[in-house]
């Protein structure tokens, strides 16, 4: 009995970390993507400026971030259409 509780508590576990990283981990990339792609740019709105602070990262950064992102989702179609070639039955 306590086999069972062991065994689902460890895929509980497996989900929860694919979920946190799946779920939260890949909008927060794409999210820090688009924020180094508006760094140092100057945003004007009613007369005013202001000119975002620089970060460094810039283009580059964000290129990579948004790579990571869509190579997670190319990984996915990958699995849901070959899925079952890949893993077996």
């Amino acid at each position: 009995m306590g086999e069972i509780f062991l065994k689902a508590f460890e895929s509980l576990w497996q989900v929860l970390v694919a979920g946190i990283i799946l779920g939260a981990g890949l909008p927060a990339l794409f999210a820090l993507g688009i924020k180094a792609l508006g760094s140092g740019r100057t945003l004007a709105a009613d007369g005013a400026s202001y000119t975002t602070p620089t970060t460094g990262a810039g283009r580059a950064g964000s290129t990579v971030l948004f790579g990571v992102c869509a190579a997670a989702v190319l990984f996915g179609i990958v699995v849901i259409v070959f899925g079952s070639q890949l893993f077996g039955k």
